[in-house]
């Protein structure tokens, strides 16, 4: 009964979003709109739900994004949040949400924490990425332009998922996450965390550009996990883990905030480390619809599609 309400409950939702994006944009073209499906595994099952531009035209190859929510919401909750089904209408991509299972989690996060769920082919990193896979077969994608960004318990899959699948995802974005093998006792340094993920990647290591996101008086997350993001990914991309770039910013009427970047030998951006003064555990940028949206913080979302467009797999 509990999931037969959720599932009415999501479809409503779906409905009423489908409904306010269609009075803001012309009539679709074939495979446009939204969709929604389920994935089936020896994992379990986990829900899922899309959309696809207008501007899209089988047979030719469009980015995707997979987008993770965080702990006590859903999927339909997190588009809303970061607005990326909105966004992907403007920008021409196809962008995914996986659903978490609330008997797999009761209060909605992505099992991170479990040693089962940091490999691939294993536990729900098996199941994101054959979400990924099947919306990859039912539409025209640009493999070289597969992403994954998350927010808190999102944000740490999507830092697990491209480790994991550095052959599938080209780049990450980590919202309030925390490094490879989390330690929330903060004594892990990010060195150590970036070993680990490449003794995971194995033969597929690859450097993976990565933008991360984090508030100063965040108060779930610690504000220097960041640095321990940066350094694991550092380790990772083979550079060292010294910033190549300091710049402060300013939202007008919002947050400050510092950018830092960490370029290649040959100059390349590879990891970009947004700091947003005075920001708590929320979504920067994010839509005041929701508990979790700072709307004073700079626009995490479209700074994420600006790093990705950067950034596809060699």
């Amino acid at each position: 009964m509990y999931e037969l309400r959720k599932s009415l409950r999501r479809r409503l939702i779906l409905a009423l979003a489908a409904l306010l994006l269609a009075v803001a944009i012309p009539s679709p073209s074939y495979a446009a709109g939204y969709f929604n499906g389920a994935y089936i595994s020896v994992f379990g099952t986990r829900d899922y739900h899309g959309y696809v531009p207008t501007s899209y035209r089988p047979g030719v190859a469009m980015p995707l994004l997979v987008a993770l929510h965080g702990c006590t919401e859903n999927d339909v909750g997190f588009e809303l949040l970061s607005g990326w089904a909105r966004i992907a209408e403007e920008r021409g991509f196809i962008v995914v949400f996986p659903d978490q299972n609330n008997f797999a989690n009761p209060a909605g996060c992505w099992n991170w924490f479990l040693g089962s769920n940091r490999h691939r082919g294993m536990g729900e990193p098996a199941l994101i990425a054959g979400i990924t896979n099947k919306v990859r077969s039912q539409y025209s994608v640009d493999a070289k332009r597969i992403y994954v960004t998350g927010v808190s318990a999102g944000g740490v899959m999507a830092n697990i998922m491209a480790i994991a699948y550095p052959d599938v995802y080209a780049a990450t974005s980590i919202l309030a996450g925390c490094e490879y093998d989390c330690d929330i006792l903060q004594q892990q340094s990010g060195a150590a965390a970036g070993n680990k993920a490449i003794a995971e990647m194995g033969s597929r290591r690859r450097a993976v550009p990565a933008i991360i996101f984090q508030g100063t008086a965040d108060l779930v997350v610690p504000p220097a996990t960041a640095d321990r993001i940066a350094a694991q990914w550092a380790t990772i991309d083979g550079i060292d883990a010294v910033a190549d770039q300091v710049e402060y910013g300013q939202v007008p009427g919002g947050r400050s905030y510092t950018r830092t970047t960490y370029r290649d030998a040959a100059g390349q951006s590879l990891i970009e480390q947004y700091m947003i003064d005075g920001a708590g555990h929320a979504y920067p940028g994010g839509c005041a619809c929701s508990l979790y949206g700072d709307t004073s913080g700079p626009d995490a979302s479209n700074l994420t599609w600006d790093f990705f467009l950067a950034h596809p797999k060699p």
